[in-house]
């Protein structure tokens, strides 16, 4: 009898801990896409290191454009730099820590730090080339609109 009780209370944490992450997955999507889902990229910071020092560099770029979400998975970014313009579009899903954006064929697989009308997302690829080694980063400061 102990044992069944043990096991009993054991789905119920497991049950728990798992409505508990889907529910906050569930309100990260929704906030996503609600009211217009229109995201500001308040910055973009941008940073390589590279074996070779002379490829080095970071960079923040503030008003960089806008994300925006729709319900059904698609979204939209417009990215504004020196008066152009270029848009991309999108679908997506999330996790309660990680966001992945997917372009045409290739898809891209953001850390995520929400908080309700603040979203941070960051990414970070490794490669080599020309026998060089790189490191590329981006975080992403997005703020509701």
């Amino acid at each position: 009898m102990r044992l069944i009780k043990t096991v009993l209370i054991g789905f119920l944490f497991t049950g728990i801990a798992l409505l508990t992450s889907c529910k906050k997955e569930t309100t990260i999507e929704r906030n996503l896409w609600k009211n217009g889902g229109v995201w500001n990229i308040e910055s973009l910071f941008v940073k390589q290191t590279s074996t070779n020092v002379s490829d080095n560099f970071n960079e923040t770029i503030y008003n960089y454009g806008t994300f925006t979400f729709r319900k059904d998975g698609s979204g939209i970014v417009v990215i504004t730099v020196d008066g152009d313009v270029e848009t991309e579009v999108f679908t997506y899903s999330n996790t309660k820590d990680k966001l992945t954006l997917i372009y045409g064929n290739e898809g891209r697989v953001f850390d995520m730090d929400w908080r309700k009308n603040d979203l941070t997302l960051s990414i970070t690829d490794n490669f080599t080339s020309d026998d060089l080694s790189f490191t590329y980063s981006e975080i992403y400061r997005l703020k509701k609109k």
